[in-house]
């Protein structure tokens, strides 16, 4: 049997099983009239009222508790089902006071009157159940929903029942003393019988599928209101069988009712919460990280087992209590100090402290503390997690040591060694002036090889020297027009330009918030490259721009030069890189390293995109701090 045909057999089954019920009951009737148990309506009143007491008792339990979980309900079930309850046993109150024997409420009570109530009770819970199977939605109601919905039940069931005791007059005839049950009252019965068994099949169904045993539940409270319907059609009196069956059965569904209720919108919600909380237990014991919770006034709520081995005190014996109870009263005051900035703070705070063990460590620990709120903003109090951080506090106090060395060294050998290059330089171009044509042609070719090389080594220490000076100093970043920083360059490299036919042209570019000094050197590499890159076929073509994104300035710097491989991106921008031969393209291959480290020290970044022989833009990124 495929799914399809267990799906029509799902659906038609509680139907089959109702129509085989009516016929048995039916039949019965033929056979063994049931008679009337009680002579005088009034002999059937105490137990009339037990039955529909606990029914309207039971119907206010499904509403508490439809209404006490409306927040957490995934698909507002129970709380469809709760204003329906609540529908079902405003009507049945006056049902049961308008029984046959009452006293009269508003117009005299009667049978009929009573039964005219007792058909809109049935009808307000078929509308339940039908609802419950037909609404689904993913998303929770607001506050603001669900109080319509409750005052639009409450409106609506006042106004039936007010008609009910003022004008029973206006409803259709249901009972005739001496005949019975009317056409419509035995009409009326089936109907609500088909909605009930509608839903009966829909959540059968549904039990098919995920196994829910609160399906089930739904499912059989739902066919026992439809066979019940079916019951409330057979008797003959108020006082037969078929009436005390009736009425016995609607009891029992509406506690089959409260009892899935219950399992889906209590116990199954506080089971998985135990399964959240063991699971949580488990992770949080498992963290080599000391975490704890405090209230307002810093009380402890728990901690994991790091905590407590730094403690030296199990959880249990610390609830309630705080810091004083195992630290020295100065840590004491300052870990409630910075519990309260944490709170006060409404935000994570982070701090380190040295803390001793038990058993004689001293730890370095980093710790963050963050306020806990509910969902109405009242503080619940904090969270905190420390993170033993020695180790990396000892090894990072190493590395700034060793790169304040590096740096040092790498300063001093790139100012000191410019002086002994400038020496070389000089006395082997006094070497080349008097001995040229002299020693030879070997001879003066070495000696010109041995010039190049010590200008080279002059420009790469100065390259150097600028290179570690970016870092240096305060980063003070005032505002600098971009407009006149570019100006100026290009003012003072016109006869450059003019001579390599290049035509430069300008977007509108902004004040920036930035060093002036590092901000002019940055344009004039990659002006400076641009020039010196510039394809030989044709005159170099320069654009800058500059768009604001994101609270950035993004600057762009473009050409038509040769352009670079993409698989060089990356590496044109490390110190001492070059692409090409001195004897193509002279330069030190510091020049985008200085880039980039100007461009990272203002908290921006630096690319390229670039396509071999077309071109190259380069791309630089500076804060708006404006």
């Amino acid at each position: 049997m495929n799914r399809v045909e267990k799906d029509v057999l799902s659906l038609a089954l509680p139907l089959l099983l109702l129509v085989a019920a009516a016929a048995l009951c039916g039949l019965a009737v033929r056979i063994v009239p049931p008679g009337r148990i009680f002579d005088d309506p009034a002999s059937y009143l105490a137990i009339h009222s037990a039955l529909e007491l606990i029914s309207i008792t039971v119907s206010l339990m499904v509403f508490s508790l439809g209404w006490a979980v409306r927040r957490t309900d995934p698909n507002q079930r129970n709380l469809i089902l709760g204003l329906a309850a609540l529908a079902a046993s405003a009507i049945d109150v006056f049902h049961t006071l308008s029984y046959a024997g009452m006293p009269d409420l508003v117009t005299p009570s009667s049978p009929e009157k009573a039964i005219n109530l007792w058909l809109l009770g049935r009808l307000a819970m078929a509308v339940g159940l039908v609802l419950a199977v037909i609404v689904t939605t993913d998303h929770q109601w607001r506050d603001a929903t669900r109080r319509f919905w409750l005052g639009g039940v409450a409106l609506v069931t006042t106004t039936l029942v007010a008609i009910g005791l003022v004008h029973p007059e206006w409803f259709p005839r249901t009972f005739i003393p001496g005949s019975g049950l009317t056409p419509f009252k035995i009409s009326a019965e089936y109907v609500l019988s088909v909605a009930y068994v509608g839903a009966a099949s829909a959540m059968y169904l549904r039990f098919r599928r995920t196994g829910d045993p609160n399906e089930l539940k739904l499912a059989a409270a739902a066919w026992i209101m439809a066979l019940s319907g079916v019951l409330l059609t057979l008797y003959g009196d108020v006082g037969d069988l078929f009436n005390l069956a009736g009425h016995l059965g609607k009891a029992l569904a509406y506690l089959l009712i409260y009892g899935a209720l219950f399992v889906s919108g209590v116990q199954t919600p506080y089971t998985a919460l135990a399964k959240e909380q063991a699971l949580l237990r488990t992770l949080m014991d498992s963290v080599p990280d000391l975490i704890f919770f405090k209230d307002p006034q810093s009380r402890y709520l728990g901690y994991n087992r790091a905590f407590a081995s730094y403690c030296g005190r199990p959880e249990a014996e610390m609830i309630g209590k705080t810091d004083d109870e195992f630290a020295p009263p100065e840590v004491a005051e300052f870990y409630r100090s910075k519990d309260r900035a944490a709170m006060a703070a409404g935000r994570p705070t982070t701090n380190e402290e040295w803390i001793d063990y038990p058993d004689g460590r001293h730890v370095l620990l980093e710790t963050i503390k963050a306020p806990i709120h509910e969902n109405g903003g009242t503080l619940m109090g904090m969270v905190g997690i420390s993170r033993d951080i020695t180790r990396r506090s000892s090894a990072e106090e190493k590395l700034r040591r060793a790169l304040s060395d590096l740096e040092m060294v790498t300063t001093v050998a790139a100012h000191d060694l410019q002086e002994p290059a400038r020496t070389i330089a000089s006395f082997l171009q006094l070497l080349e002036l008097r001995y040229r044509g002299k020693l030879g042609e070997d001879a003066d070719q070495y000696i010109a090889y041995a010039v190049a090389g010590a200008h080279r080594m002059r420009d790469q220490l100065a390259g150097l020297q600028e290179y570690t000076l970016v870092d240096q100093g305060p980063a003070f970043f005032p505002p600098v027009d971009a407009a006149e920083i570019v100006a100026a360059i290009l003012e003072a490299w016109k006869p450059k330009l003019d001579e390599a036919g290049a035509v430069v042209s300008l977007g509108s570019l902004p004040v920036v918030q930035a060093n002036p000094d590092q901000l002019k050197a940055l344009f004039q590499h990659l002006i400076g490259n641009a020039l010196k890159f510039r394809h030989p076929d044709r005159p170099p073509e320069i654009r800058l721009s500059a768009a604001h994104q994101g609270g950035t300035w993004e600057f762009s710097v473009t050409d038509n030069g040769i352009g670079v491989e993409e698989a060089y991106w990356d590496k044109i921008f490390m110190v001492f890189q070059r692409l090409h031969p001195l004897s193509l393209y002279e330069g030190t291959g510091i020049g985008l390293a200085i880039c980039r480290k100007i461009v990272e020290r203002h908290g921006g970044r630096i690319r390229v995109v670039s396509v071999p022989n077309q071109g190259s833009t380069f791309s630089f990124t500076i804060p708006d701090r404006a």
